[in-house]
C-alpha cells in the first residue's frame, strides 16, 4: 500500500486543529497504513512530502481544511497545482464558515469530508468556481477513553459538563444588517435566523425552507443569499449555545463549563466556569461526568465529535436534536435528544439522569457500546479509505 500524508497543524499555532490532524494521522497508521506525519512548521518535513508526492509513492494526502495549500514550492504556488496526488479536506466546520480556510486553492485531485449532510449541497454556494473530485459526509471520531478498563466504576465526581465557547458575551450582533440595508433581503435572513432558532436544522434547508414558503424557488435565489450565510450561521450557533446554558442555570444544576466567553452572560454566576482549557482538560472533564450536554454546532444533519467522546468516555450525552444522531442511536436509550421547541420541559430529563443512577448507567452502557463499535476515528479513517480506493 502507498503511502499517505498527513499534514499536522502544530500545537503552538492551534491546539484543537492539532489534536484533530493528529488524530487523523493515527487513525490510518492504526488500520496499518504507511503515514508520514507532516508537521506544517517543519520545513525539511514539508520539503520530504513533496518529495514523496512527485516520486509516485503517495496514495493521497490529508490535513484539515486548507492545510494541503501550505505545500508550497514558491510564494502563492501550490504543488498540489501540479501533482496527481489527491488531497482530501476535512472540514472542521460548516464550509460557509470562513474559519475552515481557502478550499478553492489550485489542487487537481480535491476530496471534502464534511460533517453534515448538507453541507455537500452547501460547498458549491461558498465556491461556486471550484469542482470538486468528490465528497464523504461523517462526523469526526471520538476519543477512546485511556481509563477504559474502568469508566463504568469510576468515581464520576461532575455532575453536568458542557464544553463550548461564547462570544461577544451573547449579545451576537445580526451580521447581516451591517452587510445589506436592502430590507427584503433583511427580512428574508431574519425569517431563516427565527426558523433555525425555533427548529434543529442546518442552515442549507432552512434557506430553501423559507425561500419555498416564499414561491422563491431555484438555485439563483440561494446564491444570492450565499454572500450572508457566515454572518446567519455564526449567529445562529452562538445562539443556541446560549439558550442551552440558560435553560440548563435555570434549573439550578452544577454545570461545569469549559470554553471562554460565558463570564458576563446574565446567569454566569449559576454556573462553575473553567475559561479556555487545553483538549485535555476536556477530555478528563468528560470522563469524570454524569451527564454531557451538546449543542451541535448547526450539524443538525450530521454530528459534533464531543457527542462520541462523551460516550466513549462513560458520560450520558443530551444533546440538541440531529437526525445523524437519531439514526445511529435511539433517543429516551442511549442518549437525550432535545429541540427548540421545548428545550426547558426536555431539559428535565438532566435531572433524572442525576437523581436515576441506575437509568444513567444504562444509557451510558448502551451509547459506549455503538460508539465503540462505529464512531471512533478508525471508523471514520476506514470510510476515506473506501472512497478513495473507489
Amino acid at each position: 500500500m502507498k503511502k499517505i500524508i498527513a499534514f499536522i497543524v502544530s500545537k503552538g499555532n492551534h491546539p484543537a486543529l492539532h489534536r484533530n490532524s493528529l488524530e487523523i494521522a493515527n487513525s490510518f497508521q492504526g488500520l496499518g497504513c504507511d503515514v508520514d506525519y507532516t508537521y506544517l512548521n517543519d520545513p525539511a518535513a514539508m520539503q520530504r512530502a513533496y518529495d514523496l508526492m512527485r516520486s509516485d509513492e503517495v496514495w493521497f494526502s490529508i490535513g484539515v481544511n486548507d492545510t494541503g495549500a501550505l505545500l508550497q514550492t514558491a510564494p502563492d504556488h501550490y504543488a498540489l497545482g501540479d501533482l496527481e496526488v489527491p488531497y482530501v479536506s476535512v472540514l472542521l466546520d460548516a464550509p460557509y464558515n470562513a474559519a475552515n480556510g481557502e478550499l478553492g486553492f489550485p489542487c487537481q485531485k480535491h476530496y471534502l469530508w464534511v460533517l453534515d449532510k448538507s453541507h455537500i449541497g452547501a460547498i458549491k454556494y461558498r465556491f461556486p468556481d471550484k469542482k470538486f473530485a468528490g465528497e464523504i459526509f461523517q462526523p469526526l471520531g471520538g476519543d477512546v477513553a485511556k481509563n477504559e478498563d474502568d469508566i463504568f466504576s469510576a468515581d464520576r465526581d461532575l455532575d453536568v459538563v458542557f464544553s463550548a465557547s461564547m462570544f461577544e458575551d451573547g449579545n451576537i450582533r445580526e451580521y447581516w444588517r451591517e452587510q445589506t440595508d436592502n430590507p427584503y433581503i433583511i427580512g428574508i435572513l431574519d425569517d431563516v435566523v427565527e426558523y433555525m432558532l425555533a427548529n434543529p436544522v442546518s442552515l442549507l434547508p432552512a434557506v430553501k425552507n423559507v425561500l419555498e414558503d416564499r414561491g422563491l424557488i431555484g438555485e439563483d435565489y440561494v446564491i444570492a443569499l450565499a454572500p450572508y450565510f457566515h454572518g446567519v450561521f455564526f449567529y445562529v450557533k452562538m445562539k443556541r449555545r446560549y439558550r442551552t446554558l440558560e435553560a440548563l442555570a435555570d434549573k439550578g444544576l452544577q454545570v461545569e463549563v469549559f470554553g471562554p466567553g460565558w463570564e458576563n452572560v446574565p446567569f454566569a454566576q449559576e454556573l462553575q466556569l473553567h475559561g479556555q482549557v487545553s483538549y485535555e482538560t476536556v477530555l478528563d472533564a468528560f470522563s469524570r461526568a454524569k451527564v454531557v450536554v451538546q449543542d451541535q454546532a448547526e450539524f443538525n444533519n450530521g454530528g459534533h465529535d464531543r457527542v462520541f467522546t462523551a460516550m466513549l468516555n462513560g458520560a450520558v450525552v443530551v444533546s440538541e436534536y440531529s437526525s445523524y444522531l437519531a439514526e445511529q442511536f435511539e433517543d429516551g436509550m442511549d442518549m437525550y435528544m432535545f429541540d427548540w421547541k421545548n428545550t426547558v420541559s426536555q431539559m428535565e430529563i438532566v435531572e433524572e439522569l442525576l437523581n436515576n443512577e441506575s437509568k444513567r448507567l444504562a444509557s451510558a452502557i448502551r451509547a459506549y457500546g455503538k460508539a465503540k463499535a462505529n464512531h471512533r476515528w478508525e471508523n471514520r479513517a476506514q470510510r476515506v479509505l473506501e472512497m478513495m480506493s473507489l
